[in-house]
This record gives C-alpha cells, structure tokens and sequence, in this order.
C-alpha cells in the first residue's frame, strides 16, 4: 500500500469517527409539546386565607386533586405532553408552620405536586386553576 493510499485510509477512519462524536444536541421540546414543570411555589395570604400559589411553566392540560392522612398531605397533578424524561421525585424545603415539606416529581407528563403537613390530617381546602397558575386555598387546619 502507497503512503498516499494510506494516509487515505487514516483520514477517512478519522473524519468517520469524528463525525459520529459530533451529532447534534436533542433538542428540548417547547410550545405545545413542552412538559408541564413548576416555576415557582408561594405560600401567602389570599383574601383572609392562606394559599399555596404554584406557578407552572405553561398551562396544563389537566389537573386533579386528592388528600390522604396520617401524615395530612394534599396532591395536585398537572398533566401536560410526556417531554423528553421525567423528573425524579425532589423535596423543596419549607420553613411553614403548617406545612412540613412539599415534593415535586413528574412521571408521563404527569407534574405532581404533595404539600405535607405537620397534622394527622390536611386542612379544608379548594384548588383553583388560574391559567399557568394553581391556586390551592387553604382553610382551617384539622387535627
């Protein structure tokens, strides 16, 4: 085999593999495909009552609710497209004297939010949906 035939054979494997290292990026889905995740969480007074404000990064296509007890907590969830990956469940620190935590996680499009309360049970509440926002109205605490 000449030098020239050679040297062929080596930049022609080179450009070859580097072409393989070099593919583009996956590209995150936006708009309408784009996952429903949680911008931001707020814990206010709303006209007398204490609220929970989750702000979501667009508007989700459903949403539901439910409690449980021992520990009192209430989930919402958020539906919204799958996305590329869901999300493993990640605890946001709280410093409430109601509310002891909250986890956040999204599972096949599926953005779920549990508030955990310090009480056996979770007080009344109403979840209002607000566009990118949910509104989760807290009443009197339970014992």
């Amino acid at each position: 085999m000449s030098r020239f035939a050679f040297l062929l054979v080596v930049l022609s494997v080179a450009v070859a593999g580097c072409s393989l290292n070099l593919g583009r990026p996956t590209e995150s889905p936006t708009g309408d495909q784009a996952p429903v995740n949680l911008r931001s969480l707020q814990i206010q007074n709303v006209d007398g009552h204490r609220a929970v404000l989750l702000r979501l990064s667009r508007l989700p296509t459903l949403v539901r609710h439910s409690y449980a007890g021992k520990p009192g907590r209430i989930s919402v969830e958020a539906w919204g497209p799958t996305g590329a990956s869901d999300l493993p469940e990640r605890s946001l620190d709280q410093t409430d004297d109601e509310i002891s935590g909250v986890r956040v996680s999204r599972s096949q499009g599926a953005l779920r939010i549990i508030l955990d309360f310090r009480a056996d049970n979770p007080p009344q509440y109403t979840v209002h949906e607000m566009a990118d926002w949910i509104m989760v109205r807290l009443g009197t605490p339970n014992s």
